[in-house]
């Protein structure tokens, strides 16, 4: 007959494992995070590079010297840049279509500091700032992405469609909008919002819903006159006169943020001379352009 151990032997090795359990949980623990941060930061460098494709492409909206514009996630995906499905490995929601990356105009990225999620690349730095937008839970649906202020044609055109791109029509369908848990008709991209559109077959078997995002990812735009030029026989010229925000929100808040006390004073004391006004223009999701303006006092 074997013998049993003793309460003193139990105890022993209950001690031993629980030491192991002390040096091995954190180690393998500090693995998984260390291989999800290595992850993460593929991913932010993916949103980089893909922010440097679209800069190449839009340089009539790339900042001057001095100059910061934020371009958003939504806009890199909804151009075909990147993938409009990046899972967050920190949190298990995908990256908010709303998050941040900001351009910025520099005159040499030399002796510049490091940045933590961004990168220099010419005259220019990105940076995606991490703690910006609104991450979407639901990662269960098919995950698309509507512009603010598309029409009711546009985005039946998008909401139309299966989880893999087919065309369905209301006759072989019920569809279910849902936003904020309440019950709605359609749609509504005049202002942002997320929606849960469930579909079913008239016979209740083939069941599929995905996830809408109405977000505004459009960088407001500056227009000015053509009146750049002032005579010193003037009393007064009003600086914001036919400057015109366009915003597909239908609201942009037009500012002047550098410039105007010295232009005004140069005006009131008849000087000539070339000065630089510079205008911000932000809409109401906080996409923001910045432009100068040139007028010559004469």
């Amino acid at each position: 007959m074997k013998k049993a151990f003793t309460l003193i032997e139990m105890l022993v090795v209950i001690v031993i494992i629980s030491v192991a359990a002390l040096i091995i949980v954190p180690v393998v623990t500090n693995n998984i995070n260390s291989s999800k941060n290595n992850v993460y930061n593929n991913l932010i460098n993916k949103i980089l590079v893909s922010s440097t494709d679209w800069a190449v492409e839009n340089t009539d909206k790339l900042p001057k010297e001095n100059e910061t514009i934020n371009i958003t996630l939504g806009t890199l995906q909804s151009n075909g840049y990147i993938s409009t499905s990046l899972l967050n490995p920190k949190t298990d929601n995908l990256f908010p279509s709303d998050m941040i990356i900001k351009i910025s105009y520099i005159k040499s990225n030399k002796n510049n500091p490091k940045l933590k999620y961004g990168k220099y690349d010419g005259n220019y730095a990105f940076e995606v700032d991490v703690n910006s937008g609104h991450e979407i839970k639901d990662i269960t649906s098919d995950y698309t992405i509507i512009e603010l202020g598309l029409s009711d044609n546009e985005v039946d055109n998008i909401v139309y469609k299966d989880n893999e791109g087919n065309d369905i029509s209301l006759k072989e369908y019920n569809i279910q909008y849902v936003t904020n848990n309440v019950n709605v008709e359609k749609i509504n991209t005049s202002k942002t919002g997320i929606y849960y559109v469930y579909y079913s077959d008239n016979k209740g078997k083939n069941n599929f819903n995905r996830v809408f995002n109405v977000t505004d990812t459009e960088i407001p735009e500056i227009i000015f006159p053509d009146d750049d030029i002032v005579s010193t026989s003037v009393s007064s010229f009003d600086l914001y006169n036919n400057v015109i925000c366009n915003d597909n929100s239908g609201s942009c808040n037009l500012k002047i943020i550098e410039g105007e006390d010295e232009f005004y004073t140069a005006l009131q004391n008849k000087e000539t001379g070339n000065f630089v006004v510079k205008y911000e223009g932000v809409d109401p999701t906080g996409n923001k352009v910045t432009k100068k303006r040139v007028i010559e006092i004469q």
